[in-house]
């Protein structure tokens, strides 16, 4: 019950924030929130959209999510995608220069798919495992995976302008991938990464609770020094930890290389490592509140592409401002807890 009580006053008060912040700009906060509502949700379209949208939130919330499971905060899941997709793209140049012929879908076609998805995990996977190895070397892996960010970006860059860059487009953007390993969309623009984005959530969240290696990833983030003492390799299990948080986030490259554009374009993603970031401490390592929040940071998403037509003030980058506002909201909890913990104290003692 004091869960959520907490929570509902969270949430007023995110409300309340945000209706503060639209209001100054000079627009109606209802007005607002219906289109935020009815371009997220008004439609089986635009609903498809905030599917297509919440698959790469999923994902990278997921990724910090396991990583917050074992004390770490990984923060580079931006550059562990950027990475994913850079290992998609270029195993996809390789196949569409290997296998010309293959125009219709196949086993080879399939396999293909299923490769490019275990480059794009090899690929994150690598870089948060630099991170977790600077980590046993007592580099904080917050300062770590920040520079790791910057570093796959300009990686990213340099392939689109060099060595997979398309030559028939001014466009910054790899060569397409072949016909026959562009998976289509499963429902309307919902593609196939949604249910499987779902798949992983589930049970990347379900085998940290219930499993004994999920004890062990708790165990070093909850206590790192009796987790040592029960004999549990911490340094280890931090390490493999970031990797795999690394993998899963290397899959949105994946997701946008073989599921979306079939093809790497720069700056692809609009910050959904850092997105990931507040799904998964919205979350609080819950798998309904991880989908939850993934599909309202993909609502975000959505509803706020219609703002800069429908409104005269306010623009598309409000989705950031109500991200941010939702995170300072969530910042009290602990506070408003302790503030109804108090409050029930003194109603007892005037009893």
């Amino acid at each position: 019950m004091r869960y959520v009580t907490t929570t509902a006053i969270t949430w007023i008060l995110a409300l309340t924030l945000t209706s503060i912040a639209v209001w100054a700009v000079g627009e109606s906060p209802l007005h607002v929130l219906k289109i935020l509502g009815a371009s997220a949700f008004g439609s089986l379209d635009n609903f498809s959209y905030t599917l297509f949208y919440a698959t790469p939130m999923l994902l990278t919330g997921t990724a910090v999510a396991l990583a917050l499971q074992a004390g770490l905060f990984n923060i580079g899941a931006e550059g562990q995608l950027y990475v994913g997709a850079v290992c998609a793209a270029t195993w996809g140049a390789i196949t569409r220069h290997w296998l010309p012929n293959v125009t219709t879908v196949s086993f080879t076609g399939i396999l293909v798919v299923i490769v490019g998805a275990a480059a794009a995990f090899a690929g994150g996977a690598c870089w948060g495992a630099i991170a977790g190895y600077l980590r046993r070397r007592n580099v904080h892996e917050v300062i770590s995976t920040i520079m790791l960010n910057f570093i796959g970006m300009s990686l990213v860059n340099w392939a689109v302008l060099n060595p997979l860059k398309n030559p028939d487009t001014q466009s910054l953007e790899t060569v397409w991938i072949g016909q026959a390993f562009r998976v289509p969309h499963l429902w309307k623009q919902m593609t196939y990464g949604f249910p499987i984005a779902l798949v992983i959530a589930i049970g990347v969240l379900w085998g940290v609770k219930k499993t004994w290696w999920g004890f062990r990833i708790r165990a070093t983030g909850q206590n790192e020094n009796a987790a040592r003492t029960a004999g549990i390799p911490v340094a280890r299990t931090a390490f493999v930890t970031m990797a795999l948080s690394g993998g899963i986030a290397g899959l949105v490259g994946f997701h946008a290389v073989f599921l979306d554009a079939h093809r790497m374009i720069d700056g692809f993603s609009p910050g959904f490592g850092f997105t990931g970031l507040a799904v998964a401490l919205l979350a609080r390592g819950s798998i309904p509140g991880l989908i939850f929040a993934a599909m309202l940071f993909g609502g975000l998403h959505k509803g706020s592409l219609d703002l800069d037509l429908e409104t005269d003030r306010v623009t598309r980058d409000l989705s950031a401002v109500i991200q941010a506002l939702i995170l300072v909201a969530l910042c009290t909890q602990p506070k408003i807890g302790q503030i109804l913990d108090k409050l029930k104290f003194r109603r007892k003692e005037a009893a």
